[in-house]
């Protein structure tokens, strides 16, 4: 046990070593990530709305445990391993994989547990020296997990900070004051979700933007190169694919970037291309069909409401594409490729649908009783086929409809309000939408997986 022990602590050494030369990520952030990866959506979403900004900390945590749990059984059942030896194999074998990646981590630590097993177990304990050496592994956790945090906040704080692109103000607004949220939401306050346990922090200096097809590169291009680019301004509503009829992953932005055509004639394309896939620097990517992608709706952002992007909203270039929830937003992108057979990126690998249009949905953002009268005021959005009519009633009721505001694009959310009559009883209003296209939001429910929720918007009446 107490050479297990130390096998151990000398095993994180060296693996934090190798960590910070630049040669592997950790691997409790690795796990942490498959963790965060595997969580069902229902418990993501409890997890995210209790911890806020610790939930990322408590899954590298999460790593932890389970590498201490390996490392202190394998312990128990053998002994110390031959440590050289299983250096030189763990660097040799974890060679054939991506360092990113579960397999690559696996195999740098497979080898080092294998001979731990291999070896014969020490036959006198020694109880003082056990406890010691329990202190050491549990201060060693401890210490890398509160490493991780403070690296990631570090990080974050180091990060390229945004820079002012063009004065931005947001449109002057005086619709429903109070009841109905801002037209623009705010970089601070727009949503943020992504499947890394740490966010890339990514040099601008050294990063190039990949453009190839069918594995052949066409050509490179450097952060400066596309901030040099013309480029147009958009707003566009971004909604997470994780909502539950009662959370509200949703935010709209002016977004600044580049069209594609911009950068690719699709007329000099291979005939066989059938597909546009966006991979990024954090390993997730995601495909559009041909046609789509290379539309002028898609939209290669350098930044949002004026400024460069942060590294949160996916510094230094990321993808909007308003027709779909956001996990087809890829963010870090570091290539774009046009492909002849179709791509399954990260969320259409776990079973969501590969064409994850946006259902026609509604959030009531405020509903108050002011005598007779229930005042209301929400918003309604359904990707980029638009908002034809919200209607509102209380309980079971007669539907009154609302009054919209202007949406800023075809790609926005609409903003509604209504004062409609309701009995003193009534205890909730419920909301519906009607799409561009005539079709009314779902009156029943729809669960989460595997192509978005939907379903009626509810919300309890405030005195």
């Amino acid at each position: 046990m107490e050479r297990g022990s130390w096998a151990t602590c000398a095993g994180l050494a060296i693996h934090y070593a190798a960590f910070r030369a630049g040669w592997i990520p950790l691997w409790p952030e690795a796990i942490g990530e498959w963790i965060m990866a595997r969580t069902p959506n229902d418990w993501a979403l409890a997890i995210l709305s209790a911890l806020g900004e610790w939930a990322k900390p408590f899954a590298v945590t999460g790593g932890l445990a389970a590498l201490g749990f390996l490392a202190t059984t394998s312990a128990l059942i053998r002994g110390w391993p031959m440590l050289p030896a299983a250096i030189a194999l763990s660097w040799g074998a974890s060679r054939f994989f991506e360092y990113g990646s579960l397999a690559g981590q696996a195999a740098f630590w497979a080898p080092a547990l294998a001979v731990l097993l291999w070896r014969p177990a020490a036959v006198t304990p020694n109880p003082a020296r056990r406890a010691f050496l329990g202190l050491l592994m549990a201060g060693t956790t401890g210490a890398v997990a509160a490493e991780s945090f403070s690296r990631n906040r570090a990080m974050a704080r180091r990060a390229v900070d945004p820079v002012e692109l063009f004065p931005f103000s947001p449109p002057p607004d005086t619709f429903a004051p109070g009841f109905v949220r801002p037209a623009v939401t705010s970089v601070r306050d727009f949503y943020l979700m992504s499947k890394n346990a740490v966010d890339p922090a990514i040099d601008p200096g050294s990063w190039r933007l990949r453009i190839t097809a069918n594995g052949r590169l066409l050509w490179e291009l450097s952060y400066t190169e596309l901030l040099s680019a013309p480029r147009i301004e958009r707003y566009s509503t971004m909604r997470c694919v994780s909502n539950t009829l009662k959370t509200n992953l949703m935010g709209t932005a002016l977004w600044s970037g580049l069209r594609m055509g911009q950068l690719v004639d699709p007329g000099t394309l291979p005939r066989d291309i059938v597909e546009v896939a966006f991979l990024g620097v954090d390993g997730h990517g995601d495909s559009l069909p041909l046609d789509y992608g290379v539309s002028d709706e898609i939209l290669l952002a350098l930044g949002m409401n004026g400024r460069t992007l942060n590294r949160g909203h996916g510094f230094p270039i990321r993808l909007v594409a308003p027709r779909y929830y956001g996990f087809k937003s890829v963010k870090w992108l570091s290539e774009i490729a046009f492909v002849s057979e179709p791509y399954f990126g990260t969320w259409p690998r776990m079973g969501y649908t590969k064409e994850p249009r946006v259902h026609t949905g509604s959030s009531i953002d405020r509903a108050v009783r002011d005598g007779g009268t229930v005042r209301v005021g929400g918003v309604s959005f359904a990707g980029t086929r638009g908002i034809s009519a919200v209607e509102v009633r209380a309980d079971d009721g007669p539907w009154h409809p609302a009054q919209l505001d202007t949406p800023l694009s075809a790609a926005s959310l609409t903003r509604w309000y209504a004062e409609i009559g309701a009995d003193p009883g009534a205890r909730e209003v419920e909301a519906r939408a009607r799409d561009g296209e005539g079709n009314w939001q779902a009156a029943e429910p729809s669960p989460l997986f595997p192509s978005g929720v939907s379903g009626p918007t509810r919300r309890r009446i405030s005195a």
